[in-house]
């Protein structure tokens, strides 16, 4: 990997990291939202419902299609359909065990993407990744607080850090579902099918929303406000940028840049909500990091 970018790469770093930017303030609009105003489900719903009219509105604007391939369309299904798990296991990962761990947590699709891709799609692993694995693996652990006697191992944290790694085994089913719709003969429209695939993802979120124990209708504009801004900084502004400058930059480097995402979730959590996390979770933040970090490279 040089160390001199062109102007373009340069510009599409640029873009990758204002994207990954945006998409860290997720947490933080979750926690703002008061305990118990609006479902974690129900988050999920207003987030993609919102996200998907700028979505569509952005494809009017820069006069692109908003139809897709009849093909792309099951694609578009599924991926609404494992970001509708995504968004309902990240959400409440959130809320038991703070914005940073929840995120890193998820994160760990990494790994579960490149498995999946290897059992379905029989795609090659290396030795490299298999030692990342075993790494976070091992960042997990110390992550999660079990090896130390200062963290407080409740019922509501421990279900945190499971529904945080649930997170990443869904994530992965969106993202290979994104892939392998962007991969058709006739793909579809980038900009569309995030679109759709938003409107699924909320389909099946209002679904579910109402079964669930929890106010499925924001109480006051302040909660209206915080959703729309998710919709909009989260779902529509971060995953436009990022998937638009991503195929212009080498994959070493934007995976590292992306690493923000999970970083500055951290950072914001003990900036906004005082969370804090004890040295030996501290240690296995910084290990599970750089094991996605090189579970993520491709030759």
């Amino acid at each position: 990997m040089s160390d001199h970018l062109t102007a373009q790469e340069r510009r599409a770093a640029a873009l990758v990291m204002f994207g990954a930017i945006c998409i860290s303030f997720a947490p933080v609009f979750v926690k703002m939202l008061n305990p118990g105003s609006v479902g974690p489900t129900a988050i999920g719903f207003w987030r993609t419902l919102f996200g998907s009219a700028v979505l569509f509105l952005w494809c009017l604007v820069e006069r692109r299609t908003v139809l897709i391939p009849r093909a792309a369309v099951r694609y578009a299904l599924l991926a609404g359909f494992f970001f509708f798990l995504d968004l309902a296991f990240w959400h409440r990962s959130i809320i038991y065990t703070g914005a940073g761990m929840a995120t890193i947590l998820g994160n760990t699709q990494v790994f579960a993407t490149s498995v999946f891709a290897w059992l379905i799609f029989k795609e090659r692993l290396t030795v490299r990744f298999a030692i990342a694995a075993i790494a976070a693996v091992f960042g997990v652990i110390l992550l999660s607080g079990v090896l130390s006697a200062e963290v407080e191992l409740t019922p509501t944290y421990l279900a945190g850090v499971g529904f945080g790694l649930g997170t990443g085994l869904v994530y992965a089913g969106f993202i290979l579902s994104l892939r392998r719709g962007g991969q058709l003969e006739t793909p579809p429209d980038p900009v569309a099918f995030m679109a759709w695939a938003s409107v699924a993802t909320a389909v099946f979120s209002g679904i579910e929303s109402p079964l669930e124990a929890y106010p499925v209708v924001p109480p006051d504009l302040q909660s209206y406000a915080i959703l729309f801004a998710l919709g909009i900084v989260a779902q529509a502004v971060g995953w436009r940028t990022i998937s638009a400058a991503l195929p212009r930059l080498a994959t070493a480097r934007a995976s590292l840049i992306l690493l923000l995402q999970p970083t500055l979730a951290t950072v914001w959590g003990l900036w906004f909500f005082h969370e804090s996390l004890v040295l030996t979770q501290f240690l296995g933040a910084v290990i599970t990091l750089a094991a996605i970090y090189f579970g993520s490279l491709r030759k």
